[in-house]
């Protein structure tokens, strides 16, 4: 704690004068300890001598903020400011006796209220349009006339259509009346042709369309469809790959290994369940991963080892992080400078500074990955990029080297690029040529949309070929072979792989007909073991075992018992449907005559064999999992007459136990309830239940049996009857059977004779030549005529207008009416700048500095008003926490508390005052406006910077809770990068684009100060900096004209390492191949 307060008696006598340091006072403690021991009193007494020894507050504690940089001299400071400094000299900062300024003052907007002093002539009179304003609006029916306060701007002024349209607007409208009259013949009646809506082409496909549905719910037209064709090509297109490449001899072994697990795993496979993905992906066999082609080259695909990729990942990430800082600020500006001194547009630069970044990222991992060998995973990692990316020392000038899969892209890149210059190229011509029909938008794009598919058409595989180029000219061999390999496949097998598996088409549907075998000596019983399974004679046994349940222990057997006979029918011939219905009538039928003449007479509860047999029985039978026998199955268990009669009367016999056995406690006595119990059970039980069981049970056997054996023996006459009925439920309201299941099932005949047949095979084609052949010619020439007629008479009402009125007495307007409208002029643009002087700019940086100051010093100032509450905390938590004490928040700590919050609360209230007056109440929108020419921003950076490196740190960075080097880490830039913090607080002043300097094509308007406002110092600052031929060093690129160039920072995940990673296919591959 003592050496608490030697710090922070340093940090004041760094910052204030030892009259103005705060003063301390010991903390007092009022202790009364009546009636206690002395030992106790002695002990809290050393206690509270101790506290008061090291525990103080702030007696006296001057609030003193640092002087104000603009009014230092104005209120005294100099010799403050001189202390304060610790005796450096300032004299960039202008610290001196100066009147105080306003910085509200320092930047007016100009007012745009010029059309009164406009409209008027230099001797007061209106003026009068002179012949280019006439020939203005003449020919586009506006004029301009030149501002009188901001040179260069003009004021534009549009004339109503009432009174003069111009002569090109009234040709373009001439030339739009005429594509409009051209769209009706050449897009919309051809539309109404061969359109994909509502055309004669859609009217006969429509037609087709119900005559085939017809013909299929009627018989049945054959459904096939290809699967799975895009990954039956990946496929190929993988083997094909690594067809050539011949394993290393020293690794054929290794390799016989492999083949030798896969194969046991496939056997596995067969008969067991595992994850095979998860076993396969660690297999316990080396994989070799060096392989030569035909020619000898060798391939290293130590890349796909997930061990070594695992292992080198720590470094790895370590080194991406490390290579992404510091570099790439300074490269992407300059970079910009140098591409904008070359007149190239924004999106090139924006292309190449991006390729550029990633290269030189790239480059630079790939640098730091070869000297760095930390282990053996890091060694292979690093040799095997060698492989893939060639990095060399390359003499000035030359481009660095990229890795492969950045050579593939920009191939992509330049394609599409190319692409989009020819896109363009021909949308000027069509538009040049073209005049009337570059007007009609759907015309165009077919053009466009033609000339793409000429392009793909054409350069199919370009991006293929000139990734080859640049991969050869960096000596990528491995690149280069599988480049070739994959461009032969697409070039030559992909063809005909495509035209083959689309032959290969298999059914949309299948159907499966189960038929019943009735007698269980006919089931068939199947053994599988280890992939092998066999049919094994159907044996029966009276002996039940107990595994009856498929075991999932490979080394036994399992057997399965098939009681249907299956048979499978599918949409793959003609007259599927009838071949349905005959299938589903058969099976069916037997099902039936199987149900209804062995289940329900012989084995159901209500059979003959329930009446006529004495023993239970057990119908039916299952599987054993021991030997493959069948046994009775006991939960199919059926009572019978005479077991049904034997169960009624050992119930009553139990309940007539069950109540004798009982003690006789009830309310009134088994004397009189034995009477009621035994009329219960002989009578109502026993005597009913035996004639329902005798009388009543065998009348329902006989009826269900004789009718159910009846239904057997004519299921051959009704069952066809009722398939028929079925078959004419599908066709008529809910197609069961519908061989797509995305097809509507409902309703099939009355869509596609109604809606297929009759309206859009009917009615459309009637309706589209109907509007292609008269509709459309007539409203076309209804157009034309309109469209001629309105620009004649447009040219004469123009001429008569211009020479009666507007010639005679037009003048310049100095307000809108209902004839004119100004249209642009000062202050009606938003795309506009505030051009400011640089004195303005020092001065509000300035303001910037002090402010900065402030927040150090307000951070300082805090953690010194509540240093004593920090003391007290940590004393009493140094002796009292081992006897698991803990702090009051009353008595002398509570009055610490409350002396600290009035201290900070008057210390900002000080600050608010003094932050107010350092406002220059510029709003948003004003802000992200302000510029400066290229010149006055390298002599504001360049002062600043100088500021800056004086000011900084003395008067900030000795108060930061943080050191220096944190502080410019935080900031994103070099250690005494000045010039970077300087366009950085610039920014955070004004805006971002107030680093963009000035365009001379940029629309700007002065915005000075008032005229009190003395920026005199600030002028000598200007004129005292001294600028080199190209810019003075300090400054360097970072603050170049960037416009709408947005690169970010390049950042290489961890997976482009990792040729696992899956890149889908594009779009276009997708289409050809769908």
């Amino acid at each position: 704690m003592s050496g608490v307060r030697s710090n922070n008696n340093n940090n004041n006598n760094n910052h204030l004068p030892d009259s103005l340091e705060p003063e301390r006072e010991p903390v007092k403690f009022d202790v009364h300890l009546r009636g206690a021991p002395d030992e106790v009193v002695q002990l809290v007494q050393n206690i509270k001598d101790v506290a008061e020894q090291f525990l103080y507050h702030w007696k006296t504690f001057p609030l003193v903020l640092p002087p104000s940089l603009s009014s230092a001299g104005a209120t005294g400071g100099d010799t403050g400011s001189a202390q304060h400094d610790g005796g450096v000299s300032l004299s960039s900062l202008p610290r001196r006796l100066n009147k105080h300024i306003n910085l509200r003052d320092l930047f007016l907007a100009p007012s745009f209220d010029e059309l009164d002093a406009v409209a008027v002539d230099g001797k007061g009179e209106p003026r009068r349009l002179n012949g280019k304003h006439l020939e203005c609006i003449r020919e586009r029916g506006e004029f301009e006339v030149e501002s009188l306060n901001f040179p260069g701007q003009v004021h534009k002024w549009l004339l109503s259509q009432l009174l003069q349209k111009g002569t090109e607007r009234s040709r373009d409208s001439l030339l739009n009346d005429l594509a409009l009259a051209l769209r009706f013949i050449i897009v919309t009646a051809k539309g109404r042709l061969v359109s994909h809506f509502f055309s004669l082409y859609q009217a006969v496909r429509s037609l087709v369309t119900g005559l085939l549905k017809l013909l299929d719910i009627i018989i049945g037209v054959p459904s096939l469809q290809a699967h799975n064709l895009e990954t039956k090509i990946r496929e190929e297109r993988w083997q094909y790959l690594v067809a050539e490449l011949v394993c290393r001899s020293e690794f054929e072994d290794s390799l016989e290994l492999l083949c030798g697990f896969v194969r046991r795993q496939l056997r596995r496979a067969t008969t067991e369940k595992f994850e095979v993905e998860r076993e396969s992906s660690h297999p316990p066999v080396p994989v070799p991963y060096l392989f030569l082609t035909p020619k000898g080259v060798e391939l290293d695909l130590r890349l796909f080892n997930r061990d070594t990729m695992r292992r080198a990942l720590p470094a790895l990430v370590a080194i991406l992080e490390r290579e992404t800082r510091g570099w790439f600020l300074h490269f992407r500006e300059r970079l910009i400078s140098e591409l904008r001194s070359q007149k190239l547009p924004d999106e090139e630069i924006e292309r190449y500074n991006f390729l550029s970044n990633r290269s030189t990222s790239s480059r630079g991992v790939v640098v730091t990955l070869l000297t760095s060998r930390d282990n053996t995973a890091s060694h292979t990692l690093c040799y095997t990029l060698t492989q893939t990316t060639r990095t060399t020392s390359y003499p000035a000038g030359e481009n660095p080297p990229r890795p492969s899969q950045v050579r593939s892209r920009r191939a992509v890149e330049n394609v599409q690029k190319k692409l989009t210059k020819t896109k363009d190229s021909l949308k000027q011509r069509i538009e040049y040529m073209y005049p009337v029909f570059s007007r009609i938008r759907p015309w165009m794009r077919d053009k466009l949309r033609s000339a793409e598919n000429h392009f793909i058409e054409e350069c199919q595989w370009s991006a293929h070929e000139e990734a080859l180029m640049l991969c050869t000219s960096q000596r990528l061999h491995q690149t280069v072979y599988f480049l070739n390999r994959d461009l032969t496949f697409m070039r030559e097998r992909e063809p005909v792989l495509l035209k083959e598996l689309r032959k290969v088409k298999t059914p949309t549907r299948s159907f499966q007909w189960l038929t019943q075998i009735w007698f269980p000596s006919n089931w068939i019983v199947r053994r599988s073991f280890q992939g092998q399974s066999e049919v094994i004679p159907t044996v029966q046994s009276a002996t039940a075992t107990s595994i009856t349940m498929p075991r999932s222990d490979p080394s036994q057997a399992v057997f399965l018992v098939e009681k249907e006979v299956v048979r499978t029918t599918t949409t793959r011939w003609p007259m599927w449907r009838w071949i349905n219905y005959c299938h589903r009538t058969w099976s069916w039928m037997w099902n039936a005559m199987f149900f209804f003449g062995v289940v329900i007479p012989w084995c159901s509860p209500v059979s003959l064999r329930a009446l006529l047999c004495v023993e239970p029985f057990m119908p039916d039978l299952e599987l054993s999992q021991v030997n493959g026998t069948l046994f009775p199955r006991k939960s199919s268990l059926t009572p019978t007459l005479s077991s049904r009669l034997l169960s009624l009367w050992r119930h009553i016999s139990k309940s007539r136990t069950h109540f004798e056995t009982k003690p006789d406690t009830g309310f009134i006595g088994k004397g009189f309830t034995r009477h009621l119990n035994r009329l219960w059970n002989y009578l109502v039980k026993g005597l009913l239940g035996t004639l329902c069981v005798v009388l009543i049970f065998p009348l329902v056997c006989f009826v269900t049996s004789f009718c159910s054996l009846a239904m057997a023996l004519t299921a051959f006459i009704w069952m066809p009857v009722v398939t028929l009925g079925l078959h004419l439920f599908m066709a008529l309201i809910c197609d069961l059977d519908s061989p797509d299941p995305t097809r509507n099932r409902y309703l099939v005949i009355l869509e596609a004779i109604l809606w297929n047949i009759g309206i859009q095979g009917g009615i459309q084609p009637v309706l589209a030549l109907f509007v292609a052949f008269f509709m459309c010619p007539l409203i076309s020439v209804t157009i034309l005529t309109v469209g001629v007629l309105r620009y004649w008479c447009r040219l004469l009402w123009d001429t008569a207008s211009f020479h009666l009125v507007i010639k005679k007495r037009g003048r310049v307007p100095a307000s809108d009416s209902f004839v004119v409208k100004r249209i642009a002029g000062p202050g009606l643009a938003s795309n506009y700048f505030y051009q400011v002087r640089p004195e303005q700019a020092l001065a509000a940086f300035e303001a910037k500095l002090e402010l900065d100051e402030l927040a150090a010093y307000q951070h300082e100032t805090e953690q010194t008003i509540l240093q004593p509450q920090k003391d007290f905390s940590q004393f009493v938590e140094a002796c009292f926490g081992p006897f698991s004490a803990q702090l009051s928040k009353t008595g002398p700590y509570l009055c610490l508390q409350k002396e600290g919050q009035d201290l900070v609360s008057a210390l900002h209230e000080k600050l608010e005052r003094r932050r107010r007056d350092l406002q220059t109440g510029l709003g948003v929108a004003v802000r992200s406006k302000i510029k400066l020419t290229t010149l006055e921003l390298k002599i504001a950076i360049q002062q600043a910077a100088l500021m800056l490196e004086r000011f900084y740190p003395l008067h900030v960075f000795q108060r930061l809770p943080i050191n220096e080097e944190d502080y410019w880490e935080s900031k994103g830039l070099s250690v005494h990068d000045w010039a970077g913090l300087a366009g950085l607080m610039y920014a955070d002043i004004f805006s971002l684009d107030f680093l963009t300097p000035l365009d001379e094509m940029d629309t700007k308007f002065r915005l000075e100060p008032h005229q009190q406002v003395d920026l005199s110092r600030y002028t000598e600052m200007v004129h005292g900096a001294e600028l080199g031929t190209g810019g003075p060093d300090l400054l360097g690129p970072v603050y170049a004209p960037r416009g709408n160039i947005q690169v970010h920072s390049p950042y290489l995940e961890v997976s482009a390492f990792n040729p696992r990673s899956k890149v889908t296919a594009t779009n276009r591959k997708q289409e050809k191949r769908g």
